[in-house]
């Protein structure tokens, strides 16, 4: 385990702790939670915001990042700090020490270090109670060798200052020296399906109800909302599956070995209105997210996958939970199930045709 004073350039995700929330951000604290819990989460480990202040520090891009955003009062000016920002983190390398420690935990995640990772930033505002920075920051998906991991590091670090993200420190009065980036380093699923999971009714806030998305491939397309994911409703208390909604998804992000990278890729037609995870890989699923719930004491926002697994059935993995933002602070009284007035606003809101089911 990690000595509380001590300064690390690197943690294991285990060793992520909450009272550690400034050294390793949002996204790597709970992912931690959930190790800790033994629950199914891709091995992996954090870059520490210690390595990110450092870098900035030595190279002097905290004063010149300073001056840029002092200048950047205008929508336009927000927009080109964000790109001369950015662009000097790309051209920049990581070396020396921290190099070296990314390349030992890396190379112990196995595959004699060529095992595909997911690099994502971990801001230490991400989920701050005042405003969730949530989706403002950069992934990248099944990279490759140690300098691949650096390079992708540094571009992480880079996502701390998107336009979005600019846009929220003017708009909440913080500095750039106020906040930092971690970044987590996990172990990429080769996920058949993936999607987004929140343990309440995400439309009414009824807390009795699980809310489940999902479509094919990588969790891209349903992030980014490039297609209508299909959504099931199960109820928390008796993990009763209450509906579904399958949506036809025309599109699906798969990772290529021909091409070595992640592709958008079209799905046959007659593939389209197939479900994308079973009813009872849907329960599955649920009563993950209800133990999450359980387990931090509030509701939850989780992104989950399934691939190929050891036994031939698929695994469902969690690679990331979030507390739930939109009803936090809002007291909703339980609903018993979805009401037709909910199902009617979720296919009202709908612009492509679906299967209720």
């Amino acid at each position: 385990m990690v000595e509380e004073n001590k300064l690390e350039y690197i943690l294991p995700l285990e060793d992520c702790h909450s009272h550690f929330a400034e050294m390793v951000g949002g996204k790597a604290m709970g992912l931690g939670s959930l190790l800790r819990q033994q629950l199914p989460v891709p091995p992996g480990f954090a870059v520490s915001t210690h390595a990110y202040r450092e870098f900035v520090e030595t190279t002097g891009l905290d004063r010149e990042i300073e001056s840029t955003l002092r200048r950047a009062t205008t929508l336009e000016g927000q927009l080109e700090a964000s790109e001369m920002i950015r662009g000097r983190f790309e051209e920049s390398e990581l070396q020396g020490t921290l190099f070296k420690e990314i390349t030992q935990a890396y190379e112990q995640l196995g595959h004699e270090g060529s095992l595909p990772v997911a690099v994502r930033s971990s801001s230490v505002s991400e989920d701050a109670a005042e405003a969730s920075f949530a989706g403002e920051h950069d992934t990248y998906l099944w990279i490759r060798g140690p300098e691949a991991v650096a390079k992708n590091v540094l571009r992480c670090w880079s996502s701390l200052f998107t336009p979005q993200a600019l846009s929220y420190f003017h708009q909440f009065n913080l500095r750039p020296n106020e906040t930092a980036m971690g970044v987590v380093v996990q172990s990429m699923v080769a996920a058949e399906a993936a999607g987004v999971m929140i343990t309440i009714d995400p439309l009414t806030g009824d807390r009795s109800q699980i809310s489940i998305e999902g479509s094919c491939g990588l969790g891209i397309s349903v992030v980014g909302g490039e297609v209508t994911p299909d959504r099931y409703f199960v109820d928390k208390v008796t993990l009763e599956l209450r509906s579904r909604m399958i949506s036809p998804k025309g599109i699906a992000y798969q990772f290529d070995p021909e091409f070595g990278d992640v592709r958008r890729v079209e799905i046959p037609l007659e593939e389209q209105m197939r479900p994308c995870i079973s009813d009872e890989e849907v329960i599955a699923i649920a009563r993950l997210g209800k133990l999450v719930e359980r387990t931090l004491g509030t509701a939850q926002d989780i992104e989950w996958a399934i691939g190929p697994g050891e036994s031939g059935a698929r695994d469902i993995h969690l690679l990331q939970t979030r507390p739930e933002t939109i009803w936090r602070n809002k007291q909703v009284a339980p609903i018993s199930s979805p009401s037709s007035s909910v199902m009617s606003r979720l296919v009202g809101n709908m612009s492509v045709p679906m299967r209720i089911v």
